[in-house]
């Protein structure tokens, strides 16, 4: 990872609570701009470990370390580091987003009137931080929003706070469409949709390793049944056919997007033989990975872009 003595260092600047204890004495935001630096923000100084932080990673690569784990982020993706969850978060030189850092008690306050959030707001209230790969127009919304609350508070005009509150819940409801919606558009209480969203939380810290429906089930508590039954029931696709989305979706951008060799990128994603990556890739996109690849080259020469016959981000 190239970051070490010439890395920006961004600690949090002091959250001083005010006797009105306004929004902008609990809440920052911080647009990300390119940089031909890696950048890090120390999420354990006694300035931030007191706030949850949230970073939209529009573009670029970012590392979350938390103890001895180090997670890689690949944009678009949202990071949520509950306060003292993690060590440190660093975004590669080229990467772009925004980041959020905000009080737990103004998330209670800002989404107390609003249900259609509640089961987000429980998901980002866990002591872990989650990483979620999202779609470039999410990400774009999302960044919007964001942007708007770095702009009240830079220069709060009448109504800001109104301002910043709605632009809050504007963006956790986008995030909520994400990662939970549809399970609850589709008719399911609020206990299966949790169940949908705590099972991805868990696909995406896991999905790089050979875990089993079964172990899965075992670490959410339920039964492979029951997370069987409420994944065909909500998503018409069985939980290992959304655990192999995922592999594919990561696989996808990673051959589209870096130089990664295909070998690498097998063992990256748990695979201990690169020629049974070859037939699980080829089988379920129509391709082997590095005719993929070529024809992304192509592609890009073209403007055309190829088909991948599968969606990873139409379930919760």
């Amino acid at each position: 990872m190239p970051w070490g003595a010439d890395s920006i260092i961004l600690q949090a600047r002091p959250v001083t609570a005010q006797p009105s204890e306004t929004i902008a004495s609990r809440l920052r935001s911080i647009p990300v701009e390119s940089h031909f630096e890696a950048r890090e923000w120390r999420l354990r100084s006694a300035i931030a470990g007191a706030l949850d932080h949230g970073l939209l990673l529009q573009s670029g690569e970012a590392w979350l370390h938390a103890g001895e784990e180090r997670r890689h982020v690949l944009g678009p993706a949202f990071v949520w580091s509950p306060a003292l969850a993690a060590d440190r978060l660093v975004i590669e030189a080229g990467g772009s987003g925004h980041m959020l850092q905000i009080r737990r008690d103004l998330m209670e306050q800002t989404f107390r009137q609003i249900p259609e959030v509640s089961e987000l707001v429980n998901l980002l209230a866990a002591e872990q931080p989650l990483v979620l790969a999202i779609e470039a127009k999410s990400a774009t919304q999302l960044s919007r929003a964001m942007s708007l609350i770095a702009s009240e508070l830079r220069a709060p005009g009448p109504g800001a706070e109104t301002i910043i509150s709605s632009a809050l819940v504007i963006s956790f409801v986008q995030l909520w469409r994400h990662v939970g919606a549809h399970a609850l558009a589709r008719g399911e209480s609020g206990g299966a949709a949790a169940l949908l969203m705590r099972f991805r939380q868990l696909v995406e810290e896991r999905f790089r390793e050979p875990w089993r429906v079964e172990r899965y089930a075992e670490a959410l508590g339920v039964t492979p049944g029951r997370l069987h039954a409420v994944a065909v029931r909500t998503l018409g696709r069985a939980p290992r056919v959304l655990i192999q989305q995922r592999v594919l979706y990561e696989a996808v951008v990673r051959l589209e997007r870096s130089a990664i060799t295909i070998k690498q990128l097998s063992f990256m994603l748990g695979f201990k033989d690169a020629a049974y990556f070859n037939r699980f890739f080829a089988k379920h996109v129509g391709l082997p990975p590095a005719r993929y690849r070529r024809a992304c080259i192509r592609r890009d020469v073209a403007g055309r872009a190829p088909q991948v016959p599968f969606t990873f981000f139409d379930w919760p």
